[in-house]
């Protein structure tokens, strides 16, 4: 019986590749631009001309929520590769790998939060992720109605304002929002570390409670859509079989993407004052806020796998894909960077920087990043970051150096 092993990089697909690094790209900005600029903290600069008020739009329009939605998706897939490769290995033995793998993430993830930036998804994701064992053997289209009911019921529940109020009255957070918003504040721009770390913690605890009720199901939802692409096999040997379906999906998502992310915009104008104090219709702008998240992160997806079939956007698209090949080096390395222009430790830079100004730095940081990943994966064979996890999960040191391999 062959033992497991890590997925060697001519085993990869480079569309799953290029739509992680797609979805980095996106989280990076939205990281950027809603927390650690200051905006979180009702700290940052406000949009005063028009090319801020741009920069707010389309971050808003098309990366939040859509990029998150993407490695979630993703998270869930390669679950389901896990599986597919395990074949049929006893259960016990799946679980226990898979268990590893978890436990890891959750240290380097913990590690992340307390250390270096809060607003780690890493150890968010590891908790979550063991609800995916309960459907190793369901079937698909279970796998698919559990999806959508945890993305859209718990969302739509709290979306009542009055149950909404009930949960976060009896939820841990602060008492004077205002006040611990200036306590974080003075302990990111400050230099003692000490300090930093309790804030950091006291701010996990505070917004996991705060949306505790719908974002953990919201996680597990993601990751059993992205279990059922795997189990499907849509993106084996980078979805030729499945061009048609992508299609669709392209057309259908920018369709319910579009038309969620106009009402999203509209729904900050005065247009919609008085129909917001419906409960119809707060229903009913949460529930299309979701078909927005994933129909555009499906059509973002689909267009990828689209283009990778034709030889010169495939040859532009694979920029990305070193980038998608050490996801957990190049989140980690963000927060380095990012910590760095706004923390205290470096430029301090936290409230001075508007909406241009943050996604100019996000597409400078992560251009460094491709460049970084180009010339590391030359050289070895995973991130850095990648290799201590799978050295940790299979309990033997992982060869690191490498020839260099085509990207299939």
């Amino acid at each position: 019986m062959a033992e497991y092993r890590p997925v060697a990089p001519p085993e990869r697909v480079a569309a799953l590749d290029v739509i992680r690094g797609w979805a980095l790209l996106g989280v990076l900005i939205a990281n950027i631009h809603e927390v650690l600029s200051g905006r979180y903290y009702e700290l940052a600069a406000r949009d005063t001309t028009a090319i801020d008020l741009a920069a707010t739009r389309f971050i808003e329009i098309v990366i939040s929520g859509k990029s998150i939605t993407l490695l979630t998706f993703l998270f869930g897939l390669g679950f389901a590769v896990q599986l597919l490769r395990a074949g049929e290995r006893s259960e016990r033995a799946v679980r226990r790998l898979f268990m590893r793998r978890l436990a890891v993430l959750f240290a380097i993830g913990v590690g992340h939060a307390a250390l270096l930036w809060w607003g780690d998804v890493t150890s968010s994701y590891a908790v979550v992720g063991v609800a995916l064992l309960a459907f190793r053997r369901a079937r698909d289209r279970t796998v698919l109605v559990w999806a959508l009911a945890l993305i859209f019921v718990p969302r739509l529940v709290m979306a009542v304002p009055a149950i909404r109020e009930a949960m976060r009255a009896v939820l841990p957070h602060p008492e004077d929002r205002g006040a611990f918003n200036a306590q974080m504040v003075a302990a990111i721009l400050g230099h003692d570390y000490t300090v930093r770390i309790s804030a950091h913690l006291r701010q996990v605890l505070y917004y996991l409670a705060g949306v505790a009720p719908w974002y953990f199901p919201w996680l597990l939802g993601r990751f059993l859509l992205g279990y059922w692409a795997g189990m499907r096999h849509l993106f084996v040997d980078g979805g030729v079989a499945h061009l048609p379906v992508f299609r669709r999906l392209l057309i259908w998502g920018l369709v319910f993407g579009v038309a969620g992310s106009a009402m999203a915009v509209v729904r900050r104008s005065s247009l919609m004052a008085d129909v917001e104090l419906l409960l119809p219709a707060q229903l009913g702008l949460a529930a299309l806020g979701e078909l927005a998240f994933l129909g555009l992160a499906a059509a973002y997806a689909s267009a990828i796998v689209l283009l990778m079939q034709r030889s010169r956007p495939r040859r532009y698209l694979l920029v990305l894909a070193p980038v998608g090949r050490m996801p957990l080096t190049t989140y980690l390395s963000q927060s380095v960077a990012t910590t760095f222009v706004f923390y205290g430790w470096g430029l301090g830079l936290t409230g001075t920087l508007g909406s241009a100004g943050c996604l100019a730095l996000a597409v400078v940081i992560f251009a460094l990043q491709i460049v970084a990943s180009h010339w590391w994966l030359r050289r070895f064979r995973f991130g850095p970051v990648e290799w201590l996890w799978r050295t940790l999960v299979y309990r033997r040191v992982q060869p690191m150096r490498c020839q260099r391999e085509p990207v299939r």
